[in-house]
C-alpha cells in the first residue's frame, strides 16, 4: 500500500499522483494499492486512486458490455411472461401508461446508476458507490445492505425468468399437444435443469461469456424485430368484424377492471410486469 502522493508512471509514460484523479479511495487513510513494477494505464490510475486493484480480465467489447444488459433485459420474453398481469390487472390503457411512466423511472434509477458507475469503474460498482457516498463511518454497513439487496435481486431473479422459461415450453408443448397438461413437478424439473445449464455457462471463461451474450443478445433482437412486425401482420380482428387496430380512446384511455380496486390501483398493479421486465438495465449497468 502507498498514500495518495505516491507517483506512478502510465504506460504512455507520463508521471503523475493518484491524487490528481478526482475519485476517493476507500482504504483507511486514503492508501492505493501500489506496485512500482507494474505500468500503470488510465484505469488502472483510477482504480488505484479507489483504493481497488483490479483482479478481472477485461475481455468484453462495448458491444458485448452491451449485451449483457440487453440479455439480462431479455425484453422479448420478459415481456410475454408477463403479459398476462398488466392485460389482466388494467388492460391495454394500463400497460400503455404503466410501460411509459414506469419506464421513466426505472431509466432516471440507471442514468443515475450509470454515471456514478462511471465515476468508480469498479467491478460490484453499486455497493462500491454505496460505500463511497455513504456519510463518515457509515461506508461500510452502506456497502452491506445494498450488496445483500442486489444479492437477493439476482438470486430469486434467475429461478424466476427459468420458471417463465419452463412454463412456456410446457405451454408450447401443450398448444402442440391438447392432451398434454404440464404438471407443477415437471415445471418444477424443468426449472431446475435450465438453471444447471446456465450454472454451466456462467462458469465458462470470460470471453467465452462474452461471445455468448452476443449470439444470443443478437438472436433475441432480431426476434423482437420479426415479433412486432407478426403481430399486427397476424391479427385476425376483421375476420370478427373488428376494425384492424384498436380505436385510440380504447388503447389510451379504457382500464380494465380486472381486480376490485380503484383505477389508479390496477394501473400501479400493472406496473409489476414492467418493472420485472426492465429491472435488469439496472442491475447490470450497476454490475458493470
Amino acid at each position: 500500500m502507498a498514500d495518495r502522493n505516491t507517483s506512478i508512471v502510465s504506460a504512455s509514460g507520463r508521471r503523475r499522483s493518484v491524487a490528481q484523479e478526482p475519485v476517493t479511495s476507500v482504504l483507511k487513510g486514503g492508501d492505493v494499492p501500489y506496485d512500482p513494477d507494474r505500468e500503470w494505464n488510465a484505469d488502472e490510475e483510477v482504480l488505484a486512486a479507489l483504493g481497488y486493484k483490479p483482479e478481472f480480465k477485461r475481455e468484453f467489447t462495448l458491444w458485448t458490455t452491451f449485451c449483457v444488459s440487453f440479455a439480462v433485459l431479455g425484453l422479448l420474453p420478459s415481456f410475454a411472461s408477463t403479459l398476462y398481469y398488466g392485460m389482466g390487472y388494467a388492460g391495454t390503457a394500463g400497460m400503455t401508461w404503466g410501460w411509459l411512466i414506469a419506464m421513466i423511472g426505472i431509466q432516471s434509477v440507471a442514468a443515475s446508476m450509470a454515471e456514478l458507475c462511471s465515476s468508480m469503474p469498479t467491478s460490484g460498482g453499486l455497493y462500491y458507490a454505496s460505500a463511497v457516498l455513504a456519510p463518515p463511518g457509515w461506508g461500510p454497513l452502506a456497502a452491506w445492505i445494498t450488496g445483500w439487496s442486489n444479492w437477493m435481486g439476482q438470486v430469486t431473479g434467475a429461478p424466476s425468468v427459468n420458471y417463465g422459461t419452463s412454463a412456456m415450453i410446457l405451454a408450447a408443448a401443450s398448444i402442440q399437444n391438447p392432451e398434454y397438461i404440464p404438471t407443477n413437478y415437471q415445471t418444477f424439473l424443468l426449472t431446475v435443469f435450465i438453471m444447471i445449464i446456465h450454472a454451466c455457462m456462467a462458469s465458462m471463461p470470460t470471453r467465452w461469456i462474452a461471445r455468448v451474450n452476443g449470439v444470443g443478445s443478437t438472436f433475441n433482437i432480431i426476434a423482437l424485430v420479426i415479433v412486432i412486425i407478426l403481430i399486427p401482420a397476424g391479427t385476425n380482428r376483421v375476420a370478427q368484424g373488428l376494425p384492424k387496430f384498436s380505436p385510440s380512446s380504447e388503447v389510451w384511455g379504457t382500464i380494465y377492471k380486472g381486480t376490485s380496486y380503484p383505477d389508479g390501483v390496477s394501473v400501479l398493479m400493472s406496473f409489476i410486469g414492467v418493472i420485472w421486465t426492465m429491472s435488469g438495465t439496472s442491475i447490470m449497468i450497476a454490475g458493470l
